[in-house]
């Protein structure tokens, strides 16, 4: 094991990579419980997870419950910058992907008004994040995100490519 624990480190120290990706996407109140679903996909060296569950919450907005999905990914993404860090005892920036312009607002700017001053406190972890700098949030236009594949029914074409990029068969492109 302490072999191969070297050669994990090694590898990725010697590949050009040094973000971890993550993509988050939430479809708005799909369910019969009026539930959005979260969807978040990790991307290092390839995918290395796709959580997607149905949220705990009645989001009240699609910007709400994409911001839900933002806050769950980003602790999945602080959660697996911890470990690499842990095998390469090197800190790779983590840059997380929204195809929600409101959301990236809200966790950017510390948007706290009418309209959010019921989102729980808890779920503003993500801007903490953002402000020490752990975290990069970026716009990622809707037709790219790869994160759609676990929360939206799409045609056959466009799954196929999000499985593609998902799995490793093409790569993430200039999108990102």
């Amino acid at each position: 094991m302490r072999d191969f624990s070297l050669n994990l480190g090694s590898n990725l120290l010697g590949h050009q990579e040094t973000n971890i990706l993550g993509f988050s996407n939430a479809d708005w109140g799909e369910t019969k419980e009026y539930k959005s679903f979260s969807g978040c996909l990790i991307y290092y060296f390839g995918t290395i997870g796709w959580p997607s569950h149905k949220q705990k919450v009645v989001a009240l907005s699609s910007a709400e419950a994409e911001y839900n999905t933002l806050t769950e990914c980003s602790q999945d993404l602080q959660w697996t910058r911890q470990l690499i860090y842990e095998a390469t005892k090197v800190q790779f920036k983590s840059i997380l992907h929204s195809d929600n312009q409101s959301a990236i607002a809200i966790a950017s700017n510390h948007i706290y008004h009418h309209g959010t001053r019921h989102i729980n406190f808890g779920l503003h972890f993500i801007s903490d994040l953002i402000d020490n700098d752990k975290i990069e949030l970026r716009y990622l236009d809707t037709n790219n995100m790869v994160a759609d594949l676990l929360t939206k029914n799409f045609s056959k074409s466009r799954n196929d490519k999000h499985l593609k990029i998902m799995f490793g068969t093409e790569p993430l492109g200039t999108a990102v």
